[in-house]
């Protein structure tokens, strides 16, 4: 999995997530998006890999079931819908 690129943030981002503690979340005030910035000491290390390793350590404890992916379907067109008559 590749990560997206990076940015810079803004001075007035940086003194936003430091005023909470690490934890910053935005609304932007046209579209009411909310966008969130977590500060992290390390950058998140998911790869395909260790996906992998996950759903199998899952499987493997028995807490995981299988998913219907008819209902993941209507769930994503259900929200996309929604989102799409939000201003």
């Amino acid at each position: 999995m590749e990560m997206p690129p990076q940015t810079s943030l803004t001075p007035e981002q940086v003194a936003a997530v430091q005023a909470g503690g690490g934890l910053a979340r935005v609304e932007d005030p046209v579209t009411h998006r909310v966008y969130v910035l977590i500060e992290q000491p390390e950058p998140p290390a998911v790869d395909d890999d260790y996906a992998r390793e996950k759903v199998e350590e899952a499987y493997a404890d028995g807490d995981f079931e299988p998913l219907d992916m008819d209902v993941v379907k209507a769930e994503f067109h259900r929200r996309q819908a929604k989102r799409s008559r939000t201003p």
